[in-house]
């Protein structure tokens, strides 16, 4: 396709009426001989008479969609008053704004350092729905008039850009982007402003055939992994709403089998997507989910494949939720609300009783009937005494690498209880070079080990041209009881920048649902077992990431004692013969204990108390940690573990400051292998 235009849209009148327009349409029976003729003022009436004729906005409307997001918008800004902002040319992308003058810039970044996102995203449109929203409502013509100019501004700068391009490649139209403008903020801003005034003929045609171009860079420059349900979803909607184009039923049907074919290829046995985020998963569902919206609302039919493999996607959110009611931070996730995000699940799977109860946040439906809950193969688990939000729940990580947006922290311990989150990680943050992007995607900003001062690197050796075998166990072990759970799962995939497989690390928790005697409730034990594949001692750090104010530390003894919630006591064993040491926002030699607490914006990010156990593994090791999650008031009773280092010991001592001790044994606790 040649396309030589240096401005949008890139297709001339002639090229679009005669090459990619339906003619056999009755509205557009005309157009064939005014463009014939040259008349191309005439051919512009007759295909917006058209285009006009078959927007119903009635039912395109009515579908429940919010484009307000945290990441386009001011902290706590309204629609009213984020319309306003927005025309007044003061534009936030990335949760950064940005001032323009007589007209935005669209290739800009006013960001500090340069952050690559803030260009793309700005493309991305959600403040033309928002500027569509406010329209609606008010009826006020200034909204469409700064669309409109907008919209020309945005499409004659990014013409320059060659739609041949790869699908990762250009400022505002990689597909991504082409995507989520297709599947979202367009199609509202087109249903909100088609008859206004100032949508001309003129504006409209060179509407469409500027989502012609989208159309076909999405049909023939897709991309992979979440990139491809966000680009489907926008190319299957263009052949749902915009009948006019000679391609539409085969972009629709193109878009549509791609998407089913991924819910075979991106969503493991258990449910979960591929990527192993808990942000991404949501992504998926998202884009799903729109689709289905917009063919319901169109009499389109809809695959069986999207209805079954979401409701297997909702539960797996469901199975996950910490009893706070929201998601683990699982590589570049978030700590998403749950019920949140089950509002429409909670309404297409009425027969759900988990759905509705976790939509209402526990007012209506009911729980699952399992507590702890495996995803055997994505290799990740929930352990939890209940589903109430005072619940002592863990989230343990013992899966593969995923497939994207992946962080170094196989083995990596959270624990909630009496609630609040008491073991947390470093989290997710922008994608840009910085030490908090390095920190996250680190070892050391999760709670599993270091060794010889450096982190884990799977991802060296990862080979991203074999997608994961969806149904294959992950090899990881795991046993449920009333009074226990058992989980086990090992890392060997070697440390540092060659990833050296000096040692290979095999991590048991056991939770003790119902406590120790009376001495203390309900626990876990972690143990660790570390073998050198190398021949040469190491030196490991076992890290711990609070989410608590400074504890108090004694020996080895480490407890926050923070006033009226929970707190956490962490008990190392003592033949371990590790050092203790608490770091909080450390930058040198090397950044350690901080936690992100947003994704977009930059310097979102805080100290926390970071527990770093040090010692060595000279020989095959076994050490030992009791982890007490503490109700509000409560102080931590234990005075020691006792466990010994040999490998192959099972035994395991804890006293309490009463004097008293208790006797364990891993063999009390038995796992399926």
């Amino acid at each position: 396709m040649q396309m030589t235009v240096e401005v949008g849209p890139r297709l001339t009148d002639e090229e679009f009426f005669t090459e990619h327009v339906d003619t056999s349409r009755p509205g557009l029976a005309e157009l064939p001989a005014a463009v014939a003729a040259g008349d191309h003022a005439a051919a512009r009436r007759i295909f917006a008479a058209d285009a006009r004729a078959s927007l119903q906005s009635d039912r395109f409307l009515r579908i429940n969609r919010s484009f307000l997001s945290a990441t386009h918008a001011l902290p706590g800004e309204s629609v009213e008053a984020a319309a306003d902002r927005i025309l007044n040319l003061n534009i936030v992308s990335c949760s950064t704004p940005s001032q323009f003058e007589d007209e935005v810039d669209w290739f800009s970044n006013p960001t500090f350092n340069q952050y690559k996102e803030w260009t793309w995203q700005i493309s991305r449109h959600p403040d033309w729905a928002l500027l569509g929203e406010r329209y609606r409502d008010s009826g006020d013509e200034r909204f469409a008039e700064g669309f409109v100019k907008l919209f020309r501004s945005w499409v004659r700068q990014t013409g320059v850009e060659p739609l041949d391009s790869p699908g990762n490649h250009t400022k505002a139209w990689r597909t991504i982007e082409c995507g989520i403008r297709m599947g979202g903020p367009w199609p509202w801003a087109l249903h909100s402003f088609y008859n206004s005034p100032h949508f001309t003929d003129d504006v409209l045609v060179d509407w469409y055939k500027s989502v012609w171009e989208h159309g076909w860079r999405l049909r023939h420059r897709h991309w992979t992994h979440n990139w491809l349900i966000m680009e489907m979803n926008g190319l299957a909607q263009i052949g749902i709403l915009y009948p006019q184009f000679a391609e539409a039923d085969e972009w629709r049907t193109y878009g549509f089998n791609v998407m089913v074919r991924e819910m075979g290829t991106q969503v493991y046995a258990d449910g979960m997507q591929y990527e192993l985020s808990t942000g991404y998963h949501q992504v998926n569902i998202n884009n799903y989910q729109w689709l289905w919206d917009v063919a319901e609302a169109y009499d389109v039919a809809i695959p069986a494949a999207f209805r079954d493999g979401l409701e297997q996607m909702h539960a797996a959110n469901v199975k996950l939720m910490m009893p706070d009611g929201r998601l683990p931070d699982i590589n570049d996730g978030g700590w998403h609300l749950l019920s949140v995000l089950m509002q429409r699940a909670a309404e297409l799977y009425p027969q759900r009783e988990d759905f509705r109860w976790a939509a209402t946040r526990g007012q209506a439906g009911s729980p699952p009937s399992e507590t702890s809950i495996p995803f055997p193969y994505s290799g990740i688990f929930a352990m939890r005494s209940g589903w109430a939000e005072d619940a002592v729940y863990a989230f343990f990580d013992g899966g593969p690498f995923g497939y994207a947006h992946q962080h170094e922290d196989k083995l990596n311990l959270l624990v909630h209880a009496h609630g609040r989150l008491l073991v947390t990680e470093a989290g997710n943050y922008a994608y840009d070079d910085s030490e908090m992007r390095r920190y996250v995607l680190s070892t050391r900003g999760h709670n599993t080990i270091r060794v010889d001062g450096q982190d884990q690197n799977r991802r060296l050796k990862f080979d991203r041209t074999s997608p994961p075998v969806l149904d294959q166990p992950a090899g990881a072990s795991w046993h449920s009881e009333d009074s226990y759970d058992v989980v086990v799962a090992k890392y060997d995939e070697g440390y540092g920048l060659d990833a050296r497989r000096s040692l290979t690390h095999r991590r048991k928790v056991i939770f003790l649902k119902q406590g120790i005697d009376d001495q203390m409730g309900p626990c876990f034990v972690v143990v660790d077992r570390l073998t050198p594949e190398d021949g040469d001692p190491h030196e490991i750090e076992i890290l711990w990431h609070l989410n608590t104010g400074m504890p108090t530390v004694d020996d080895v003894r480490v407890a926050s004692e923070d006033d009226a919630v929970a707190n956490v006591a962490i008990v190392p064993a003592a033949e371990a013969e590790l050092a203790a040491e608490v770091v909080h926002g450390q930058e040198e030699p090397e950044w350690q204990g901080w936690r992100s607490f947003g994704h977009h914006q930059q310097g979102e990010f805080e100290p926390i108390p970071t527990v770093i156990y040090r010692g060595a593994a000279a020989e095959p090791t076994r050490i030992v940690t009791l982890i007490v999650p503490l109700e509000p008031g409560k102080v931590s009773t234990v005075a020691a573990v006792r466990a010994a280092t040999d490998i192959d010991a099972r035994e395991i001592e804890i006293r309490f400051l009463s004097g008293e001790s208790v006797m364990i044994s891993e063999e009390d606790y038995p796992f399926k292998d």
